[in-house]
């Protein structure tokens, strides 16, 4: 990494668009601070203990080129409401006046589409007022810029992505409120693309004044019914049969699924936030981030060959890991779902040969465990898998053959470690 790489801050780098935005940052030769929890998936230099409303550290904000600020705390959006007191609102102003004093350039404010002192949802009006009180700043000038987010998909299933992800694959039929409303869905990757364009790009107007608000959202609205439909068709190849509710039965479904076992807990700010969306023009800000959007059937298309891909790469690792002991359905599903939730939710794209054969793995397995290594991560994960599903105590009954096999098996699979180890870092 060179000495005139641009230096970004991120906080919220551990949640859904963080994570990927950290990793897309440090693949392009960035250099990644982060304020906060760091992403389970990647090996970071510079990492600071921080939460919301804190002052960050003087060492973080040192020779910055850039702020993308994601982090948000939903418990205070519940607690707090759109008060005054909410830490989301207080700790943005304390971390972006602490930016703008250290001579940040660029302070993005991670935003939403649904952002509107109307918003029926916390979330909406505090997004909002945020919005409003970062831009009342009186350093932040033209270095201040918010990006308004849609609907965003893709990558792993977290956040209202892997939400609705479960909802479309529990049945057949589904009851569902607000099918009319229209959502802008954008995948994660483009997200993050525009992400980076507004902290490190050149913008248009730049030194003539630079617009406050981009909008990071699909272009061509569609119905939330139409998309929940195009959702189920990449997740399962199946169709589904829509029931509208209104919404006051929708929120008390909402607080059902927390009392009732084995349903996804849905919240009701989602809820609420879905219900009061209404479509803005992104066309022009997309264009003008240099950001093309792919028609989500065709990224959701792909999705499904990824997710073969991962599937046939979690059987290979449970296969290794146990000696070919376990590769149930059940254990492999299991291990898919933990890479969705800490492994960063796409294949590694290991050889074929290795699918077909998964003792090849050995060549390409680290000498040492670290974190950030992707193989190693998970690897550590398959045996996990492994240990919880085996019963009872487990003999090992190793014999001398045995024992001189795995012997030549290392000195022989020890250069191609070597050489191969650091692949999937």
């Amino acid at each position: 990494m060179g000495p005139e790489s641009p230096r970004l801050l991120v906080t919220g780098a551990s949640g859904y668009i963080g994570a990927r935005l950290v990793e897309l940052a440090t693949e392009r030769g960035i250099d990644v601070i982060v304020l906060g929890t760091p992403p389970r998936v990647q090996e970071l230099r510079h990492a600071h203990a921080w939460r919301l409303g804190d002052r960050p550290p003087e060492e973080a904000l040192r020779s910055l080129t850039a702020v993308i600020h994601l982090a948000h705390s939903w418990d205070a959006d519940s607690e707090c409401n759109s008060s005054s007191g909410n830490i989301n609102l207080v700790g943005s102003e304390v971390l972006a006046r602490a930016s703008f004093a250290a001579q940040v350039s660029r302070f993005v404010f991670a935003s939403t589409t649904s952002a509107r002192p109307t918003a029926l949802n916390s979330y909406g009006r505090i997004k909002h007022l945020t919005e409003t009180r970062l831009m009342e700043v009186p350093q932040a000038g033209q270095r201040l810029i918010c990006a308004r987010i849609g609907l965003v998909y893709g990558g792993p299933e977290r956040g209202q992505y892997g939400l609705m992800s479960k909802l479309v694959r529990l049945a057949p039929v589904l009851p569902m409120f607000g099918l009319d409303r229209e959502v802008q869905p954008i995948h994660l990757d483009e997200v993050c693309e525009g992400l980076l364009a507004l902290a490190l790009g050149a913008l248009p107007g730049e030194g003539n004044g630079l617009r406050r608000a981009y909008v990071l959202a699909g272009p061509e609205p569609v119905t939330f019914g139409a998309w929940l439909r195009t959702l189920r068709r990449a997740l399962t190849g199946r169709g589904i049969i829509l029931l509208p509710v209104p919404v006051s039965a929708a929120l008390l479904a909402c607080d059902l699924t927390r009392i009732v076992p084995f349903l996804p807990v849905v919240d009701r700010e989602r809820v609420l936030g879905l219900a009061s969306t209404e479509p803005m023009a992104s066309a022009a800000d997309l264009s003008a981030l240099g950001i093309k959007i792919v028609d989500p059937s065709i990224r959701l298309a792909d999705f499904r060959a990824e997710r073969r891909r991962m599937v046939a790469e979690a059987a290979a690792m449970l296969d290794y890991v146990s000696r070919g002991k376990i590769r149930s359905r059940s254990a492999v599903g299991r291990l898919v779902r933990g890479i969705d939730r800490y492994g960063g939710g796409r294949s590694l794209g290991l050889p074929r040969f290795v699918l077909g054969c998964p003792s090849f793995l050995r060549a390409f397995e680290p000498l040492r465990r670290h974190r950030g290594h992707r193989l190693a991560e998970r690897l550590h994960l398959a045996a996990m898998v492994i240990e919880s599903a085996q019963r009872g105590p487990q003999r090992s009954c190793r014999n001398f053959g045995s024992i001189l096999g795995q012997a030549v098996t290392e000195a022989v699979a020890l250069p191609f470690r070597l050489i191969l180890g650091g692949r999937f870092q």
